[in-house]
């Protein structure tokens, strides 16, 4: 009995690795997105569903955002979060990186799983869209 309880318990302890194992290689494929060139092939793409979130103002937005962008200002995301699921890739970004930090975070915070920082829209090289 001793025996049977032990492999449980093993095949348990493996089993929860390799979740976490699988969570964190998840996390960290969605990373690759802060790199603006992998951020261009993905808009690029049909193939990996994705959220472009500009979290300036509106103002901001108008005058020149990344191609298929939504605005949701940073001091409206917790009160309007994005209407997707809670585990769907979201890659947010603002004009120098910290207002798309506390937007992660807050994002975060309401449950959101695959959550990237892209950073400033300084770093995008490719065109931008207007309103």
């Amino acid at each position: 009995m001793r025996k049977i309880i032990s492999a449980i318990a093993l095949m348990l302890i493996l089993a929860m690795g390799a979740v976490a194992a699988f969570g964190t290689a998840e996390a960290e494929s969605s990373e690759i997105y802060t790199d603006p060139e992998r951020l261009y092939e993905l808009i690029g793409s049909e193939d990996t569903p994705y959220l472009l979130l500009d979290v300036r103002t509106p103002a901001e937005y108008a005058a020149g955002y990344i191609p298929t962008a939504e605005n949701i200002p940073v001091d409206q995301i917790g009160e309007n979060p994005p209407e997707v699921a809670r585990d769907s890739l979201i890659i947010l970004y603002c004009r120098s990186g910290n207002r798309s930090n506390t937007a992660r975070q807050i994002l975060e915070n309401l449950g959101y799983s695959q959550v990237v920082d892209f950073g400033g829209i300084y770093r995008w090289e490719h065109e931008l869209h207007y309103k």
